[in-house]
């Protein structure tokens, strides 16, 4: 009598691989996880836009009086991502994405003021000559600003006729600058308007953050997104799976 022997093949030969278990546990968690940071991101973002649009759309400074017998008041080298940027300056820095708003209040209404930002090169350049207070160092609480002097001529050149400012405004009254940055190394310029000794004013600086509303909403979309994909996908059988 002869005997024939059905060989059966392994069970799993004929069955798709599939990752472990555990596997697959931990990448759905970490996918929660990025999704539940995308969320709060959104949320962070959103409510920083809020209280933006609440502070009249600018992040700014409160007023600080500024005064100088001599001619002009300059600011320190402002640094907008060029090569000159100091070694601990953040790179990218988030605030060369905001857009610039200076406010300035002369003592005397009736003085015409100037205030203009210009190439730190050209504005250096146009005041060699002059006597000016250049800000130097700053103490916050309580204010308090240090400037250095240079000697020159008492009266600066007209300011308004000089052709290498980037953003002016000019007048009697309050005035209010807008400047979109740009890449360079700049500096901003307090004068008379009729360039005379004797400058004094309040001023204050703000900056507003166009990126923070739409980012935050993509931010939320993200989030959702990708969240509720893996509630949709959790109970949704697998091929392969009797």
């Amino acid at each position: 009598m002869t005997t024939h022997l059905a060989h059966a093949a392994p069970a799993s030969a004929d069955r798709p691989t599939r990752p472990p278990r555990r596997g697959r546990r931990a990448r759905r968690v970490a996918a929660m996880g990025v999704g539940g940071v995308l969320l709060l991101a959104g949320s962070a973002s959103l409510a920083a836009a809020g209280l933006q649009a609440r502070s009249g759309g600018y992040f700014g400074t409160p007023e600080y009086h500024f005064a100088t017998d001599t001619a002009a008041l300059k600011t320190d080298e402002i640094d907008v991502g060029s090569d000159g940027a100091r070694p601990a300056d953040p790179d990218p820095d988030v605030g060369e994405l905001a857009r610039v708003r200076i406010v300035v209040r002369p003592q005397d209404p009736g003085v015409p003021l100037f205030v203009g930002i210009g190439p730190k090169t050209e504005v250096e350049k146009y005041l060699r000559n002059v006597a000016h207070d250049e800000f130097a160092s700053a103490r916050l609480d309580p204010f308090k600003a240090d400037f250095r002097r240079s000697p020159g001529a008492a009266t600066a050149p007209d300011p308004a006729a000089q052709p290498f400012w980037v953003a002016t405004s000019t007048g009697r009254g309050t005035r209010t600058l807008n400047w979109n940055k740009t890449h360079g190394a700049w500096s901003v310029v307090l004068l008379r308007r009729d360039g005379r000794p004797g400058v004094e004013a309040d001023a204050s600086i703000g900056l507003r953050f166009g990126f923070l509303l739409p980012a935050g909403l993509g931010l939320l979309v993200a989030g959702t997104a990708t969240i509720g994909h893996l509630i949709i996908t959790r109970g949704r059988p697998r091929a392969g799976r009797p």
